[in-house]
């Protein structure tokens, strides 16, 4: 029986521009009515949250403007694009993004959770051991292909789909589904994305890999000399930085050699960076936030998060969920975040 219980979630802004007396501002608090875990995405200024329920927020005061039920647990993460939100519960779900009216809804006989991918007006749905490519105005079925379950969501680069098969690489035609390429078990069985001409993986061995996004070609290879699998993010200039252990490097493409690199100090693991403004944060696995400069990577600020929940960005400013289960987050100034039963 599924019980369904209350849970707080409490949205904090943690601002591109670093001032002490700003960081951790709480800007206001929404309650959810199910407490499985949120995820959510930023889009013309609305907050969209998937906690199986989805809710449509106004970014700047948590204003509820709409709400739609689903049918079952554990929705997959939302993704806005062109006026429409599209999700997995199940089915896959495409609405109307300003009203949350249901434009159309695509089943399979597999229960499907994997997020979607949307780009060139086609929705891209992992269901059981396939991958639909479908119609994004009206959700009519373009093609379908066999590849095992994916756990991951499709990567779009333009006209190519790029697509994780276990630990297997595989590039697709967009248009129809086709193998253009793929990499072979071990080559990058870590974080993977994808931006222009490239393609960026990671391996268990801590080396990032960059890639012809055309023919799966080895362009370069970096040694993290980490442990565990380096996570990969593209600045806007095409420059990428690889998070590692403790340490967050800067490369441009074509050299291997680092830019600059930025060390935590602690033994955490960083998780994938993310981009305000003129400034990278970068979480730890002990909750601490690192601020540095987007130009050199010098250290600016850091700022106390809980562990756990997600942090999501739209460039501009960043969202804190926290996430989990009857967890109440609460955000003072002084870049501390608090736990609703501690103490000042």
């Amino acid at each position: 029986m599924l019980i369904r219980c209350m849970a707080l979630i409490v949205l904090t802004a943690i601002l591109g521009a670093c001032a002490p007396s700003r960081d951790g501002e709480l800007l206001w608090q929404f309650q959810i009515k199910k407490s499985h875990m949120q995820w959510g995405v930023v889009d013309e200024g609305r907050l969209y949250l998937c906690a199986d329920d989805v809710y449509c927020l106004d970014i700047a005061t948590g204003r509820l403007l709409w709400e739609f039920k689903t049918f079952g647990t554990h929705a997959s993460a939302p993704v806005a694009d062109d006026g429409r939100l599209y999700f997995q519960c199940g089915g896959l779900y495409a609405l109307d993004a300003a009203t949350g009216r249901v434009l159309w809804e695509f089943w399979t006989n597999d229960w499907a959770t994997v997020a979607p991918a949307v780009g060139a007006g086609r929705v891209y749905a992992p269901a059981g051991d396939r991958l639909y490519c479908l119609d994004a105005a009206d959700g009519k079925r373009l093609w379908s292909l066999r590849t095992g379950s994916l756990e991951t969501t499709p990567i779009v680069n333009g006209e190519r789909l790029v697509i994780r098969v276990g630990c297997t690489v595989q590039c697709l035609d967009a248009a129809d589904g086709k193998v253009l390429w793929q990499l072979e078990p071990g080559q990058a069985d870590g974080h993977l994305v994808a931006g222009g001409d490239c393609v960026y993986s990671s391996d268990s061995q801590g080396f990032v890999q960059s890639h012809a996004a055309a023919t799966g070609a080895l362009q370069w290879r970096f040694n993290s000399s980490a442990l565990g699998l380096p996570r990969i993010a593209i600045l806007s200039n095409g420059d990428v930085l690889v998070s590692a252990g403790a340490s967050l490097n800067c490369l441009r493409p074509g050299n291997s050699v680092p830019l600059w690199t930025f060390t935590s100090g602690n033994d955490a693991d960083l998780g994938v960076p993310r981009i305000l403004g003129h400034h990278i944060y970068v979480r730890d696995a002990q909750g601490q936030m690192y601020c540095l400069s987007l130009d050199d990577g010098t250290y600016v600020d850091r700022i106390l998060l809980p562990t756990g929940g997600r942090v999501l960005t739209d460039g501009t400013e960043a969202i804190f969920l926290p996430g989990g289960k009857e967890r109440t987050v609460i955000c003072r100034p002084g870049c501390q975040y608090k736990r609703a039963d501690q103490t000042s």
